[in-house]
Formats: structure tokens, sequence, C-alpha cells
């Protein structure tokens, strides 16, 4: 989940990829590469001669480190959105899933979604009809669920739904995934400022750098979650995630404890690899009911006040309403007002 930085991976000799951002994470298919019958060797290289911002960053591994095992046909990683629209006591989910079939033959299967509340009971479910994919082959499969008598999520009551996602052949799931959500509205007023589930609320909290005194970046699960409740015990109830996107167990905390989250992207720009880390970013944390806005960017000094800053941020605006149109897209800046970004 965060290599700071400049990251270079190798399997057992075999040179996987290199990832140069410290604050985005890096996923390789070591499938092909490995021993099954002995031991295997994982080498990561680290340069982080170079800076990304202007803060402490530390260096090496500091966030998670997974290893996920699939079938061959899987939902992608990031693959499931989950769009939850109230309305009264009721509420509509726009589910999308992308799956697929990474082997020679092609594949069959359907879809089964099972929304969960907070006590485990099911209360909405969905099935897509059977389907075949090539080799190799995505695709994006879309279903619409209903549930009642919603709980919906806020500040003082952060209520949180899981949708399970099973993949199934003819007589077995053989794959599984779980997707938490939550159910709300939000909206920004020009004139009476933000709604939360169609109700005014000041946006009060702080910018916070990942670093904690004492620890460096390498924190704990538990102790970001034991700052997001002193902030919450001073009053806070939002989060800027300053300056780059965060580590997803943050996010979730926020989800649980009812904090809301200007998620933030670290390098503005519209070259391929700036629009590539924009969407990484929004596929990872579009399900997060805290996040209530995207930030494309922080204080550059340089491009904020004049047009070629203003050029670049309405193209990554523009670019990230293509993937969540749900969410307002704003950015940090510290001048440059009525001119530029």
């Amino acid at each position: 989940d965060g290599i700071f930085r400049q990251s270079s991976v190798w399997v057992n000799g075999f040179f996987l990829g290199t990832e140069s951002s410290g604050f985005t994470g890096a996923e390789y298919n070591i499938s092909e590469y490995l021993n099954y019958h002995g031991e295997n060797v994982i080498a990561v290289r680290v340069d982080a001669s170079m800076e990304e911002g202007w803060y402490y960053e530390g260096a090496g591994i500091y966030r998670h480190v997974w290893l996920q095992k699939t079938a061959p046909l899987h939902v992608t990683t990031h693959g499931t959105f989950v769009n939850a629209v109230p309305s009264g006591s009721a509420a509509q989910l726009q589910v999308n899933t992308t799956l697929i079939n990474e082997q020679t033959q092609p594949a069959g299967c359907t879809v089964h979604y099972s929304v969960i509340d907070a006590k485990r009971n099911t209360v909405s479910e969905a099935v897509i009809a059977a389907f075949t994919l090539a080799p190799w082959q995505q695709n994006e499969v879309q279903a619409a669920l209903t549930m009642t008598n919603v709980h919906r999520w806020s500040p003082d009551t952060p209520y949180l739904y899981t949708l399970v996602t099973e993949i199934r052949d003819q007589h077995h799931v053989i794959d599984r995934s779980e997707t938490v959500f939550g159910v709300r509205s939000i909206r920004f007023d020009p004139d009476k400022g933000f709604f939360l589930n169609d109700k005014p609320i000041k946006i009060t909290g702080t910018n916070n750098h990942q670093d904690h005194a004492g620890v460096g970046t390498a924190v704990p699960d538990a102790l970001m979650g034991y700052r997001l409740r002193q902030l919450k015990k001073m009053g806070a109830i939002a989060y800027r995630t300053s300056h780059h996107p965060p580590a997803p167990e943050l996010l979730d905390s926020c989800d649980r404890l009812g904090i809301l989250v200007i998620d933030e992207n670290r390098l503005m720009g519209v070259a391929s690899h700036h629009f590539d880390y924009l969407k990484r970013l929004l596929l990872r944390d579009r399900n997060h009911p805290s996040v209530i806005s995207w930030s494309i960017g922080n204080e550059e000094w340089g491009i904020e006040g004049n047009e070629l800053g203003a050029k670049i941020a309405q193209s990554m605006q523009a670019y990230v309403k293509t993937i969540d149109t749900t969410r307002a897209i704003t950015a940090a800046i510290s001048g440059g007002w009525q001119r530029g970004i």
C-alpha cells in the first residue's frame, strides 16, 4: 500500500516493475514466477534520495503488504463500486463490478450479490445471469438493488453496510469479496454550504500529515484510530489527507467513526501518469462514505495563480468526473484567488 519511494520489485530474479510514488500502492501478478515446491525470494529496492513533498516522508516499506490468492476468474482489485442513492427510508443501489478471466480457456460464471447490515442480516439480493469470459477478457457487470428501512451514514450515526460479491461456476463459489459502504446523500450549495442527508452541516476539521510523533510514517492502524478519536473529541468532524492519498486503514477508521474526508491527490498534471494516479486513487477509495470530496492537488505555487494552472485544474476535474460523478472536486491552494486554479 505504500513504499517510499521509487521502488523496484523482483520475484525469484524476475523484474516485476517500478512504482515512483511513495503514496500510491503497487500490485504485481506473481503467479507464473513462483516456485510452488520450495522457497521464493522477493527483493525490493528503494531510492528515497528524492522527495515528493516538502515534509517528513520517511523511507522504505511503511504501509501494509498483502498476498492475494484468487481463482483465475475473479473480481479485479478495487473492481466493485456501490453507488447508494437514498430516497426517504429506502435506497437504490447501482453496483458495478469488473471481472477478469486470467486463464487460457473460456470460463462461465454467475454473479451473486448480498447486502448485509450491521447485525449481519441479509437485507437485499441480486443475481447476474450466467455469462462467459474469453481468456484474459475483462467484463463489467451492473446490478440494481433496493433497500428498505435504511440507516443513513452520518458523523452522529456512522452506520455501515457490506456488499458481498460471489462469483460462482456451476457448483461452487470461486471468488468472494466484501465491499463496505454507507448510505448518505451529499451536495454543495453555493449560497447555503454543505448538506449531508439534506441537512446543513459545517465542515469543521483539520489538515493532517500522515506521520505521528515518535513513530514516523509507519503508523500502526490502532494509532491512526486513536488520533481520529482524539480529533473528534476536540470537535473535528472532517479530515483532509494532506497532501496525498492516505493509508486505506485511515479511511476505514473515518467510515467507522463518522469523519468526513477530503481525499487528496499528490501531483497535479495532465500527462498519462498523472491521470493514472488519479484513477487509482478514485477506484481505491470511491466506496468510502466518509469521502465527500476529491482534492486534485495542494499548494502548487508555480501554477496556482496563472492560466496554466487553470487549464491543468479544469482538465483534471473533468477527468475525475469521467470516473466518479457523485462527489465534488476541489483543490487546496494558498494563493491566486480570483485567478488561476
